[in-house]
This record gives C-alpha cells, sequence and structure tokens, in this order.
C-alpha cells in the first residue's frame, strides 16, 4: 500500500486556459489584427493621397472605340497590345503609315520617363530613409515606409543604397545595416531583389574604389554576413565574376575566406564589433557611462570629445548631459569639471543645443523622485546650475525647452506654480528649493506616484508586505491604485528575478484586501497601454509584461476573460497586442501553470520543496486536527498556483484513515467505522481553509478533478472503499458550497 505522503499520479496536465477562454482570446486577437490592417490600409491610401497619386475611377474605360482602330467596348486598343493577331507595323507595307510609327516610339519614350522619373523619386525617398535610420536605428520605421512606399520591385535599389551608405561609415553603421536587411528579408524585400541589389554592388566596385580604398574587405563582410544570416545563398559568391577587374577578384577570393575558415559563422556575426558597436540602448549607455567615468578621473576634455566622435551617435548625447548632470549632483567634488566638460562641449558644437536641452530637463523632471532618495539633491541641483549659467553652458536655450524646473534654476522663471513647503498632506517629502527651483512632491497624482514608488523600493528591501498594504491604506486613495500597480510592475522590469517575484508576491498579498481586481485590471491595463514607451526603456518590456500578465491569471488575481476584454482598450498597432498574444500562448500551453508559477526563476520557490512541505502540513494535521497551523503554513509558501496540492492530500488523508494503514498511537484504537466518520476532519479543514480565502474555488475543484482522474490507481492503493469516501466529500462540499457543482 502506498505510503500517506506519497504523490497522486496525475493525468497530463492540461492548459490554464480552457477551448472556450482560448476561442474567444483567438477570436479577438483576430479581430485586432484585422483593424491594425484596415489601420494600415488608410494609412497608405491618405499617404497616396497626399502624394498626389491619383487611381483611376474605374478598371474600365470609357466604352468608346479608341484611336487608331483598336477600340472597342472596354479594351485599351492596338497600340498597347502586340499579342498573336494583332496588326504590326511593316515598314515595305503600301499602306505603311508613318504616324503610327512615330505614336509608338512617343509611348515608348513616354514610358520610359515615366519609369526614370518614379527611380528617381524612389532613389530620392530612401536616401533620407537610410539617413534617418542611421540616426534612429528603428527596423519598424524603415519597413513602414518602405510598405507605404508599395514598390517591391525598386528594393534592389534601397539594398545598394544601403550597403554603398554604410561602407563610407563606421562600424557602427555598418552593423546597423547588416541587421537591417536581415530584419527585412523576405518579408519587406524579396529575395530577388536582396540578390539583385548585390550584384549590382558588385558591378560598380572599381568606382566605389575611388571613395572606399578599401570596399573590398568591407563588402566581402558584408556578403559574408549576409550568407551567415541565411539573407544571401552562398552561391552569391560566384556571381562575382574575377576576371572584370582586380578588385573583384580581391573580393571573390576574401568572401571564399570568411566562409571557409573554421569557426567562420561566429567570426562573421561579430565583424563588425558585434554589440559594442552602440546599436543596442544599453550599449550605449555603458559606452557613455565608460567614458564620463574615465573623464572624472583624468580630466581630460579632448579625449571625450574623440571617443565621443567615434561613437557616432549624435542624437544619444543627452544621455551623456543626464548622467553628467546627475554625477554632479550626487558629489559636490564633481561639479567643477562636469560644468568645465559642458562648457567645453557646448563652445566646440559637438553636443547641440537640442540634446542639452533634452539632458537637462530629464534630469530636473526628475528631481521629485530623486529627492526621496537623496534630500539634499534640491540644494545640490541648484548649485549645479549656478556654476552652469556663470560658465554660460546653457546660454541658448529657452525656457521653454528645458521644463518648468530647469527653467526656474536658469531664469528664475517657471511655467507652473510652486508647491508650498512643508509636509504636503499625503506624506510627501518637505520641499527642498534652491534658486528658485522646487523638488518636493506635487499634490495629487505625482504625490501619490513618488509614495507608492517609495513603498515598493522599501519592499524590496524590507520584503513586508504588510508595510506597503499600511502605506496604502494611510494614503486613502483607493481611486489611484492602478497607478500604483503600474508603478510596481515598471519598477520591477527594469530590476532582477528577485524583485519581479517579490512583485507577483506583493500583488497576491494585496489583492482583494487592499486592492481591489478592478484596480488591478485597471494597472495592467495601463502598463499595455504604454508598453511601446516601456520598451524604450527595458527592450525585453514585451516577455516580461506578458510573464507579469501570465503569472496574475494563475495566481487567480485576473480572471483569464481579462485577456480578451482588454483588447478592446489597446491600439491595434501598439506592442500591447503583443503581450496579450504571448501571455495567451504561455496560459495555453502544457505545464503553463508551473512555467508561469517559476517564469522568475532564482525567485520562485522550488517545485518540489512545495509539494513536501504542503504535504507534511496535512499530515500533521492528521495528528493534531490544528487547521490554523496549516492555514499559515500554506500562506508563508505564498504558492496559491499550488493549493490544489493540499486538497489532493486532504482526500487520500481520508482514504487512509478508512481503509489505510493503522492508525498512529495518537488517533482511536479502531478505524473509523463509516466513510463520513473518515472524511469529517477532512471535510472541515477544507472547508474552512476555503472560508479563510487560503484555498479558492479554483483550486479546490482541481483537487478534487485530479483525485477523480486518478481513481483507479486510489482503489488499488487504498481500496474500493475509495470511492465511497470521495463520493462523501463531494457531496458534503457542494452541499456547504464550497465546492462547486
Amino acid at each position: 500500500m502506498r505510503e500517506e505522503g506519497a504523490a497522486t499520479t496525475s493525468p497530463k496536465p492540461a492548459p490554464f486556459l480552457t477551448d472556450e477562454q482560448r476561442a474567444a482570446l483567438d477570436q479577438a486577437l483576430r479581430d485586432k489584427a484585422a483593424e491594425q490592417a484596415k489601420a494600415r490600409a488608410a494609412a497608405n491610401h491618405k499617404a497616396a493621397a497626399a502624394s498626389g497619386e491619383r487611381k483611376s475611377r474605374s478598371v474600365k474605360g470609357p466604352g468608346g472605340a479608341k484611336k487608331g482602330g483598336g477600340g472597342g467596348k472596354y479594351t485599351w486598343g492596338s497600340l498597347l497590345t502586340n499579342g498573336a493577331g494583332d496588326e504590326v507595323v511593316d515598314r515595305n507595307d503600301p499602306n505603311y503609315d508613318s504616324e503610327e510609327d512615330t505614336r509608338d516610339v512617343v509611348l515608348l519614350r513616354n514610358h520610359q520617363a515615366a519609369v526614370r522619373q518614379e527611380v528617381a523619386a524612389y532613389k530620392e525617398h530612401i536616401r533620407s530613409l537610410i539617413e534617418e535610420y542611421f540616426c534612429s536605428g528603428s527596423v519598424s520605421d524603415v519597413a513602414d515606409s518602405l510598405e507605404d512606399l508599395g514598390a517591391p520591385h525598386l528594393s534592389h535599389y534601397f539594398v545598394k543604397r544601403l550597403l554603398t551608405a554604410a561602407l563610407d561609415r563606421k562600424e557602427r553603421e555598418r552593423e546597423m545595416a547588416s541587421s537591417l536587411l536581415s530584419g527585412l528579408y523576405a518579408e519587406v524585400i524579396p529575395p530577388d531583389q536582396l540578390l539583385k541589389g548585390f550584384t549590382s554592388v558588385f558591378a560598380c566596385l572599381p568606382d566605389l574604389l575611388l571613395d572606399v580604398p578599401d570596399a573590398p574587405d568591407l563588402l566581402a563582410r558584408f556578403v559574408a554576413r549576409a550568407v551567415v544570416d541565411d539573407v544571401l545563398p552562398p552561391a552569391i559568391v560566384g556571381a562575382i565574376d574575377p576576371e572584370s577587374c582586380p578588385a573583384a577578384r580581391d573580393l571573390r577570393q576574401r568572401c571564399e575566406v570568411l566562409l571557409a575558415g573554421r569557426h567562420s559563422a561566429e567570426k562573421v556575426l561579430r565583424c563588425w564589433g558585434g554589440a559594442g558597436t552602440g546599436t543596442l540602448h544599453p550599449d550605449s549607455q555603458a559606452a557613455i557611462s565608460s567614458l564620463l567615468s574615465e573623464y572624472l578621473a583624468a580630466r581630460d576634455e579632448a579625449e571625450v570629445g574623440r571617443r565621443l566622435r567615434e561613437l557616432g551617435l549624435p542624437f544619444f548625447h543627452h544621455e551623456l548631459v543626464k548622467q553628467a548632470l546627475m554625477a554632479a549632483t550626487d558629489n559636490p567634488a564633481h561639479l567643477a569639471p562636469v560644468v568645465a566638460l559642458l562648457a567645453s562641449l557646448s563652445s566646440s558644437g559637438q553636443v547641440s543645443c537640442s540634446q542639452l536641452a533634452k539632458g537637462l530637463r530629464r534630469v530636473a523632471d526628475n528631481l521629485a523622485d530623486a529627492v526621496l532618495d537623496n534630500p539634499a539633491v534640491g540644494q545640490r541641483f541648484g548649485e549645479v546650475m549656478q556654476a552652469a549659467k556663470a560658465a554660460k553652458v546653457f546660454d541658448d536655450l529657452q525656457p521653454e525647452d528645458v521644463g518648468a524646473n530647469a527653467a526656474a534654476a536658469l531664469f528664475g522663471s517657471s511655467t507652473t506654480p510652486t508647491a508650498a513647503s512643508g509636509p504636503s498632506a499625503n506624506g510627501a517629502s518637505p520641499a527642498a528649493a534652491a534658486a528658485g527651483v522646487v523638488v518636493s512632491m506635487p499634490p495629487g497624482l505625482a504625490a501619490f506616484k513618488a509614495a507608492s514608488l517609495a513603498a515598493v523600493r522599501e519592499y524590496f528591501d524590507s520584503q513586508d508586505a504588510a508595510e506597503v498594504a499600511a502605506s496604502l491604506l494611510a494614503l486613502d486613495e483607493p481611486g489611484l491604485h492602478p497607478l500604483f500597480v503600474k508603478a510596481a510592475v515598471s519598477l520591477a522590469l527594469d530590476r532582477k528575478d528577485r524583485e519581479r517575484e517579490l512583485v507577483s508576491k506583493l500583488l497576491v498579498a494585496l489583492v482583494p484586501q487592499v486592492v481591489s481586481t478592478e484596480a488591478l485590471a485597471g494597472g495592467f491595463t495601463r502598463l499595455l497601454a504604454a508598453s511601446d514607451d516601456l520598451v524604450l526603456d527595458v527592450p525585453d518590456a514585451v516577455h516580461l509584461l506578458s510573464l507579469f500578465l501570465g503569472r496574475a491569471v494563475v495566481d487567480e488575481l485576473l480572471p483569464p476573460a481579462f485577456l480578451t476584454q482588454v483588447l478592446s482598450s489597446l491600439p491595434a498597432e501598439g506592442l500591447g497586442v503583443s503581450v496579450v498574444r504571448s501571455a495567451g500562448l504561455l496560459l495555453g500551453a502544457r505545464h503553463g501553470t508551473e512555467r508561469l508559477v517559476n517564469c522568475w526563476h532564482g525567485g520562485a520557490l522550488d517545485v518540489g520543496a512545495v509539494r513536501q512541505a504542503i504535504r507534511e502540513a496535512v499530515q500533521e494535521y492528521g495528528s493534531s486536527g490544528d487547521v490554523s497551523e496549516v492555514a499559515r503554513c500554506l500562506r508563508e509558501l505564498e504558492a496559491p498556483a499550488y493549493g490544489h496540492e493540499a486538497v489532493v492530500a486532504a482526500i487520500e488523508l481520508a482514504f487512509n484513515r478508512y481503509h489505510g494503514s493503522a492508525p498512529a498511537a495518537s488517533e482511536t484504537a479502531s478505524a473509523p467505522s463509516s466513510p463520513a466518520e473518515a472524511a469529517a476532519p477532512v471535510v472541515a479543514l477544507l472547508a474552512s481553509l476555503a472560508g479563510q480565502g487560503v484555498l479558492t474555488a479554483t483550486q479546490l475543484a482541481a483537487g478534487v478533478g485530479r483525485v477523480k482522474a486518478a481513481l483507479e490507481e486510489e482503489v488499488m492503493d487504498y481500496g474500493p472503499s475509495a470511492r465511497a469516501v470521495l463520493d462523501w466529500i463531494t457531496e458534503r462540499g457542494v452541499a456547504e458550497g464550497w465546492l462547486a457543482a
């Protein structure tokens, strides 16, 4: 006979979502995809109308006869046809009319002129498009622009222009060009057009040598990278004619060497420097942080300028301004070198006025959050602004460019009323004003957000969910709880798995006692709507948000129907739809529940340890009869998704009490005489746990379902009486209301 603590063999795990829920979500996603396609079609039509492009009002002609005798109802006449049976102009024909031949020539010339105009307009558009891409790095924007152009037959001009433009730039732009070709392949640029673009570059290689002497080496890397990325076939090397010129021969040899060497794929993938080329936001931040740290140690302004030129990130210089100002604010010893650096970069024009304004505004607008960690930040920021004003760093800026806080410090004016000093009514920190700038929490939404962020940051250190609950109750703003949910999840996105697991557990502790289910749904709706902004700071935000959303559904904080309902609130082309789709796939997969419970890896409890702890608590209840101890154990485990394990263990305890192993010494001398007597303590336990909210109706039903599915094995271990015991427990549960019928 099986031991009391042995695990029940359960059937194959079913997906978390039912077939009806899955079908409803799929239909909602299809409707959203149709809405997105309709929006894109409308945008393309609007763009075509704005560019002056006109389409025929009817696919049919007016119905009259055409000039030249080729007319007929709804036909285009003989001049545009040349099939079997059509008359061909013959100069030796006695009836030859030179005007007919002239009309053919005119039509051909008009067609060629129209093609030349189309190609010229296409080339002009892609020239600015490529320049913009090298600044923004947005592949999706390039894809949308090329789709709006609607000329896939001219895509080879785009490939050629992209390659020739990247050849004369730095490693960063070359890496971006290779990544762009890989991202656009097949979906935007047809494979034959990509191949044609490369071969056209091969043909103009002698001309490229005049401007780029190392063109064969660079172009060979482009070819090898495209082959490794499965964008070009390896046979592309055979399209290079080694007899055409010495440069072509050199190019072919280099391509063969790059593709034939050991570990060639790994080497080619890093041919432009890999992740360190500044194409990714974290890489760019790290590079700027590194050069600023070296400057603060060596005080070499010329070296900073040189490294900025090497990075080639003029659109990201605001990050240097931000980090420099924050360094001066955090450490007064850095004030003088930071002001000197910014003055040098500003006067030389290496950092533009717009980048100075953007960096300054990022720091000034975040002072309200910074004051929570450093109460002296207001005074120090005012000192930095006074020193920068004396050095004429920001003299070319206008008040409207830098925001209210920075304008108050630099120009002594503010576009918004300042808050009064002293503690605010909602518990915000006192105002800290310096040089006219106020860094205290403004009343209302900003104050609530600041207090929420402070509570979550403190929770990351203390792990005391009760303290967070007390803070929210003290604020007494239940209508703003969706902002708390959004702030907590957003803060965890940019941290490690430990903090993400803590936020998931915090939501379990707060919902619904402190934060209502409606507020939680509102918070996740705001998160999904802001996905496009979050991904700018956290590139993996879509995946992380899908895990948070799926975890909330598995923890029974949100109903599965939320996935379907929230789609109507999201823009069709936003990333929020992708988050919902990913969460639906996770919930619909086998073992989806277990994966989502352990989605934060090291922050989650071991599954085996959870099950063992639950079964030990139930076994102890069989001896002591202490329901409160079982409830305490389940709450401390903080694994509500495994509540069904406690139900299985409790039912097996009833089986064992009726016709199982010999009773323990603390129990009665004889086994219970009826199923009711054996199962009564178990029913009392389950009813009490359900009444306290420790076990949800879903977990109770899942546990009973597991036992019913494995009842044949239970009968083999505990005898035929197991059926009677299970039936009695089920009947009592339905009658008492804690088990669904």
